[in-house]
């Protein structure tokens, strides 16, 4: 809003600390204003001391420590633009940065995800005569880490031998993880041991970064080690330890194994939480173990845990298959598909395809129709094999009229009929004694250049058909 636009019955009390950065202090807390082209960007901020606002309107801060004190504010509510600006306006204050106000600045910096600039910030510092803390040299060695600048980290880290100042284990803990990120996984695990062998006790989060690291290329089995050490140091395991090594079966192949890995989660008290349950369920079903996968669903299912709609297709499909030969899955299902429905999950087309074909072979031949003409009805197009199926299946039940159904859907969605449902309707036809619909179907099949091997039962001889009208006598109502 424009800064003119604050108006006296906001009853602020604004005063200058910058010439661009203003503040006011109203009843609903203070306000941080900064001004750029005619606008004002407000920042609430009920953590700034009343007493800096005072000092402000007397000229600026009085102490360094009262500018320490708002440039943390700004930091911890991320307004980093704000105390950049406030940064650079420091000398307006004729106050000298102090250790705290150098590890404000690489806080700044390191949240910012510029650690090349912290690093000389940090290097500043040093060369004032300040030592900065353990803390200051961990958040610089992290913000290097997760950018995968390993080299840069090594170097802050020995500065903190030449100065010496002891590291913690969260400053080795950040070391590992930025190792493991990288892949190397030697260099992490040779660095534990040494941990091991220091003063300093490795903690869970030490232990799971390298098991993390292990996970990521394929060493499962030593990462399942490394867990049961840290048990045997007194170190209890939590869902995130749990979870890295979930994932490294699954990247494995080897998802059976977190079945088993589920059960020793429980037993250890352990709840599994939602990710823990997605992972091993995606894990399952990639690797084709659908029996199994099915169990974790329902198991997620009692447990509220939703399932998101890519694994649930995939389910789906998994289990229309497998109900081919294990018709007791035909259920297990239908419940999956209804249940993406009242979700209003997107089945894919390939999804409805497989549950037409289930039901055709568990005999649920009005659901396979519902479902064929909800499938066309949304804009998807089957294939000619789930219309040719479908046509199959009602002509053995004896459903002839429903078949011929199918089959006008077959025609208008454009598919071509082969010889097989064609050969399968006259000769129902010529059974349930419709000539003239086998007449008709076989005039329709000489037309489309399909050799049929039934014909219908009596041709007299000389009769003429017109095929453009037996097929409009075809279409649906």
């Amino acid at each position: 809003m424009p800064c003119s636009a604050l108006s006296p019955s906001q009853q602020h009390l604004v005063f200058s600390v910058t010439p661009l950065l203003s503040i006011s202090l109203n009843k609903n807390g203070t306000q941080i204003h900064f001004a750029h082209k005619q606008t004002c960007t407000p920042l609430f901020l009920d953590t700034i001391n009343p007493d800096v606002v005072q000092a402000s309107k007397n000229g600026g801060f009085q102490t360094i420590s009262d500018f320490n004190h708002q440039l943390t504010s700004l930091v911890l509510e991320d307004e980093f633009e704000l105390a950049l600006k406030l940064t650079s306006s420091s000398s307006f204050y004729a106050l000298t940065p102090n250790e705290y106000t150098y590890s404000i600045w690489v806080n700044l910096y390191c949240k910012k995800d510029d650690p090349e600039t912290a690093k000389s910030i940090l290097g500043h510092m040093l060369e004032h005569g300040f030592q900065p803390k353990v803390e200051t040299f961990t958040t610089l060695i992290n913000s290097f880490c997760k950018a995968g600048k390993l080299q840069h980290a090594h170097q802050v880290f020995d500065v903190m031998g030449q100065i010496g100042c002891e590291p913690t284990i969260y400053t080795y803990n950040c070391l590992l993880k930025g190792l493991c990120f990288l892949g190397r996984v030697e260099e992490a695990y040779d660095l534990l041991m040494n941990i091991k062998k220091s003063k300093i006790k490795p903690d869970l989060y030490t232990y799971t970064a390298v098991m993390d690291g292990f996970c990521k290329v394929g060493r499962s089995n030593e990462a399942l080690e490394l867990l049961e050490e840290a048990m045997e140091m007194g170190l209890t395991p939590n869902v995130v330890t749990y979870n890295t090594l979930f994932n490294g079966y699954f990247k494995e192949g080897r998802p059976l194994d977190g079945i088993g890995l589920l059960r020793k989660m429980k037993e250890e008290k352990c709840m599994p939480d939602h990710i823990t349950y997605s992972t091993l369920l995606h894990g399952l079903l990639k690797w084709g173990k659908i029996e199994a996968a099915l169990s974790i669903y329902k198991e997620m299912l009692k447990l509220e845990f939703g399932v998101d709609e890519r694994m649930m297709n995939t389910l789906l499909r998994g289990l229309c298959r497998l109900s081919r030969k294990q018709k007791e899955l035909l259920q297990d299902a239908y419940q999956v598909f209804v249940k993406m429905r009242s979700r209003k999950l997107v089945v894919d087309p390939v999804g409805y395809e497989l549950v037409i074909e289930a039901f055709c072979s568990g005999n649920k031949l009005d659901k396979a129709l519902e479902n064929l003409y909800e499938i066309v009805r949304i804009g998807f197009s089957p294939k000619a094999f789930t219309f040719s199926n479908l046509i199959r299946v009602l002509c053995l039940e004896g459903e002839v009229e429903k078949a011929l159904l199918v089959f006008v859907l077959m025609m208008k969605d454009g598919k071509s009929p082969t010889k097989v449902p064609f050969n399968l309707l006259i000769n129902e036809l010529n059974q349930k004694g419709m000539i003239l619909n086998a007449c008709y179907l076989y005039g329709l099949a000489l037309k489309c250049g399909v050799a049929t091997r039934n014909k219908p039962r009596y041709i007299r001889l000389g009769m003429r058909f017109r095929i453009e009208d037996s097929y409009n006598q075809l279409e649906l109502v």
